[in-house]
């Protein structure tokens, strides 16, 4: 069943590869790292639609890659973009330039995360394993050994145990698919599994599996993340541009990606795909290095003092012209101080270009505030909320425009995003023009060159008619059950009697026919006579007379 298994995803893979080798010259080729194997074709192809129909002027096609034809397709120049789980990001940052534009956002109910981690698990019914210590002697069963959370973290997570991979019975990769994994234990194939978060909560709505069917070891509980998990939590999967790819598609690529929609599910994308501004893999760098993974493999493993001696005469040719330099490097420090302003306004230069691209696509009021809260930049749809030209609102904090109230609860918000780094959502009602609207808030961090927070980004998008939309269809929906409950009907079959056409309730007591009606309906009567009974009644009258 393996061996079949992994011929289908080698053809898979390679039928993946064709089509891309025949793309059109004007396609622009985005490279997935695949986690399930051919079940995430569909789930990435939103993504290749949304930017289709934003940015009409170029094809994107998604192509659907393993760990190493990434690898190779990256270095023969077969990609414009790539979208590739944490440490292959690194891998592919080090060895070939890759930089990361976007990261990923899981959006589950009203909680939206950039972060992931690994799900250790057991079969629920299996009593003898209730702790991750139970693993030890009993098989494990992941993905493969190149995947990051399935095996990288999974294995990160045992060593803090005090678990190595050697005091397990086995270790099987399963290979791409992680679907199988679940299966695998599911079915009792394997003592235990090992995925990345949400894949269980995925096969379960998918109606594969039951999440009361496995156990989790190792459990741990994240505020706001709302997933399974078993282990510390990495930023998502990056999306990222390479070297050879067009500086002006890489922005307006970048500015679509944050402006896609990801929390209304639709019957063709039930799980739709979020990105958010670039996360910090620092933390990835970080563990890659622990295990001297590529490109770190080399990492920590000569000492100074070793090296020296390896190097005397290095070390010593070194120290001279280090003595020699010094003078040099007096001398020059006033040019390396301009080199360095120079290079900050440079890269603040395409920092801007960025924003400026992203906000000349979008309608929505965008704010840019440094770290004491004020206001760096602001688009007109800024201005047009605040009501102010924007060079009345650069430089001034939020006290300066609104109530000291409703400051102080935008201002918490703002420390929040700050504090946490995490991107938050919410909706607001504000005055604009003398007037209310339903806004859709948008907050998020910012990063300078050192990974740390250094203001938020806001974008406000005016929901007012969808607002007023859903309240009238409210409004209606209570207008009808109101109605619907004066409703009476007469049902079933009446019991009347075929002479005096009396009819009998419930209770065994014959009623006027127009008594039983009345008390089983709203209608009322009012009594008049046929013209047919009317002969009958004149002729028994003259009848009398005579």
């Amino acid at each position: 069943m393996k061996r079949i298994l992994s011929k289908f995803f080698f053809l898979f893979f390679l039928l993946s590869a064709t089509i891309a080798s025949h793309a059109s010259a004007s396609d622009v080729r985005i490279g997935v790292l695949s986690v399930r194997g051919p079940e995430d074709a569909k789930y990435w192809q939103q993504v290749a639609d949304e930017l289709n129909a934003r940015i009409p002027a170029y094809h994107f096609v998604i192509v659907l890659h393993t760990y190493v034809s990434l690898n190779q397709a990256v270095s023969g120049n077969q990609l414009e973009f790539v979208v590739a789980n944490p440490s292959q990001y690194v891998e592919l940052e080090a060895n070939y330039s890759a930089y990361r534009i976007a990261t990923l956002v899981s959006h589950v109910g009203q909680t939206d995360t950039s972060f992931f981690g690994t799900v250790i698990f057991s079969k629920a019914s299996r009593t003898d394993i209730a702790t991750l210590n139970d693993i030890k002697g009993r098989s494990l069963i992941t993905a493969s050994k190149t995947a990051f959370a399935s095996w990288v973290v999974t294995r990160d997570e045992l060593k803090k145990q005090g678990i190595s991979p050697e005091a397990l019975a086995a270790v099987r990769f399963a290979g791409s698919s992680a679907d199988s994994v679940v299966m695998a234990v599911k079915n009792g194939e394997a003592d235990a599994g090992a995925v990345r978060t949400g894949v269980l909560e995925q096969l379960a709505q998918e109606g594969k599996i039951a999440l009361t069917d496995f156990r989790i070891l190792n459990r741990k509980h994240v505020e706001g993340f709302p997933f399974l998990l078993s282990s510390e939590l990495y930023p998502e999967f990056a999306f990222a541009r390479l070297k050879q790819t067009d500086r002006k598609l890489t922005n307006m690529v970048a500015a679509q990606l944050l402006l896609i929609p990801h929390n209304v599910p639709s019957n063709r994308y039930p799980n739709p795909i979020g990105w958010t501004v670039p996360e910090n893999y620092r933390k990835v760098r970080e563990l890659m290095q622990r295990w001297k993974m590529p490109p770190y493999q080399e990492y920590g493993r000569v000492s100074l003092l070793e090296a020296v001696r390896q190097n005397k005469i290095t070390v010593s040719l070194t120290l001279t012209a280090f003595v020699s330099l010094v003078l040099v490097i007096v001398l020059s420090l006033n040019i390396r101080q301009k080199r360095t302003k120079y290079k900050i306004l440079s890269e603040a230069k395409q920092k801007l270009d960025l924003i400026r691209t992203m906000v000349e696509a979008t309608p929505d009021a965008v704010f840019i505030k440094d770290r004491r809260g004020c206001y760096v930049f602001v688009n007109s749809g800024a201005t047009r909320i605040i009501g102010r030209p924007s060079e009345e609102i650069i430089g001034k904090d939020i006290s300066d425009f609104y109530p000291p109230e409703v400051a102080k609860v935008k201002v918490d918000t703002d420390n929040k995003v700050m504090s946490d780094a995490c991107t938050v959502n919410y909706e607001e009602q504000s005055m604009v023009h003398d007037e209310t609207r339903d806004l859709l808030v948008t907050k998020g961090p910012m990063y300078d060159d050192q990974g740390r927070v250094d203001g938020i980004f806001v974008v406000a998008r005016d929901i007012t008619e969808i607002k007023q939309l859903q309240r009238e269809v409210a409004d209606k929906v209570v207008r009808l059950e109101t109605a619907l409950e004066k409703v009476h009907q007469l049902e079933g079959i009446i019991p009347i009697c075929s002479y005096c056409k009396k009819i009998r309730d419930d209770k065994e007591s014959w009623h006027q026919m127009e008594y039983y009606i009345m008390n089983h309906s709203e209608a009322k009567f009012s009594h008049g006579i046929c013209p047919d009974c009317y002969a009958i009644q004149m002729l028994e009258i003259n009848a009398m007379q005579v």
